[in-house]
């Protein structure tokens, strides 16, 4: 049986609202750590992403060295990993032929797709191959040829991997692919950067099935993909809105001798912190936190909490007084209520203005538009006298 940890999207380096996050990464790599003692698999697999940007800052490149250095040399679990869409291939994959040797397989470069590395022995062996993000456009230059969207590409590099693939069945080996990609079918959240637009981004699913497992990574939900074999296993941590009590884990993928024999399993971290969205009027979300059925509150005092108020306009002081419930808010905003309607009713205003109307009718009208209600006998009243009020200033000259 060879077993594999899957996972993807560290995102190292990254900050939510301005919090910076390293520490709440740190303690959820502590874990992976832990999960590699407790498990001893055959590989960590690391599906593109690992920071958040291709130029990271010096705290996050020494945070991935000690990880690795950990895992590789104390643990001696070999990992392998590709580069994400975030990452800088060139700089992932720097000295990435003296680290093989010590059990740190990067695939960095296109011609890397052809040199998968092989773990177990008897029965259960398996060839693992990887993709490095790279546009469709670099594939092309690599294939001569003149490819255009990531499925184009992937088209390609499948067909030229089907002799390997070939041997592998030869010999008796199972084949794992590790891809950054947006497979179709998959579910996207707030914090993806898009590879591209149009729909040229999407990777479909079925060519996948050739292996036997694929260790995806680019989406940030943890979620199966046509097939159980076929898994992202979501970010090290929620990085946007959409993410607030999403769970975060690790994919531990057993196989055996025949697919008849493979598991794979979520292990969900246990992280300190978790990111919370309220919704609500400032004074529902100042009551006391909820409780869960076994009467436990739902948050802990440090936890990550982001605010959306459903008031008609954004409180005075709100930030300051959620914060002294919840110590570990980090934004607060006004929930839109603008919708396709609004922007109709916008519409239906402007060509009013081309006909004969009154200043306090076009006034009243614009008010309400803007506060999504109607107005009251006695706010019609105010904007007619404050209108009176600035005609005469403008006819008297005292604006100028």
């Amino acid at each position: 049986m060879i077993k594999l940890l899957h996972s993807s999207d560290w995102h190292l380096g990254k900050s939510l609202f301005s919090k910076a996050l390293l520490e709440d990464q740190t303690t959820t790599l502590n874990e992976i750590s832990a999960f590699l003692e407790l498990h001893e698999p055959d590989a960590l697999l690391l599906s593109g992403d690992l920071f958040d940007r291709s130029v990271p800052p010096e705290d996050a490149v020494e945070r991935l060295d000690l990880f690795l250095s950990n895992a590789v040399l104390k643990l001696n679990v070999p990992v392998i990993m590709i580069p994400g869409n975030h990452d800088s291939s060139t700089r992932i994959g720097a000295h990435a032929g003296l680290l093989r040797a010590a059990g740190l397989h990067v695939f960095s470069k296109p011609e890397s797709i052809y040199h998968p590395v092989k773990l177990g022995e008897g029965a259960a062996r398996v060839s693992v191959y990887g993709v490095p993000y790279l546009e469709p456009a670099e594939w092309g230059f690599y294939f001569s040829l003149p490819l255009r969207t990531h499925a184009e590409a992937m088209t390609q590099i499948l067909e030229s991997l089907k002799p390997l693939l070939e041997n592998d069945k030869l010999e008796g080996r199972r084949s794992v692919l590790l891809l950054h990609a947006y497979v179709t079918g998959g579910q996207a959240t707030d914090s993806e950067r898009p590879l591209s637009i149009g729909g040229s981004e999407l990777v479909p699913s079925e060519p996948l099935e050739v292996f036997d497992y694929v260790a995806l990574g680019h989406l940030h939900r943890p979620q199966k993909v046509g097939l159980e074999k076929i898994q992202y296993p979501g970010s090290l941590f929620p990085y946007s809105l959409s993410e607030a009590g999403q769970k975060k884990g690790i994919v531990l993928a057993k196989l055996g001798a025949e697919p008849t024999e493979d598991s794979f399993e979520f292990l969900e971290f246990k992280t300190p912190r978790r990111l919370h969205a309220l919704r609500g009027s400032l004074e529902e979300i100042l009551e006391p936190a909820p409780e869960s059925s076994n009467g436990t509150t739902t948050f802990r005092a440090d936890d990550y909490v982001i605010a959306v108020l459903t008031d008609p306009s954004l409180p005075t002081d709100a930030f300051r007084r959620l914060a002294k419930v919840y110590p570990g808010l980090l934004h607060v905003s006004r929930e839109s209520t603008w919708d396709r309607s609004a922007a109709n009713d916008a519409d239906r205003l402007n060509r009013a203005l081309r006909r004969d109307i009154s200043d306090q009718d076009l006034l009243s009208q614009f008010v309400a538009l803007t506060a999504s209600t109607e107005l009251s006998a006695e706010d019609r009243q105010w904007l007619s006298s404050e209108l009176d009020a600035f005609s005469k200033a403008e006819d008297s000259g005292a604006l100028s």
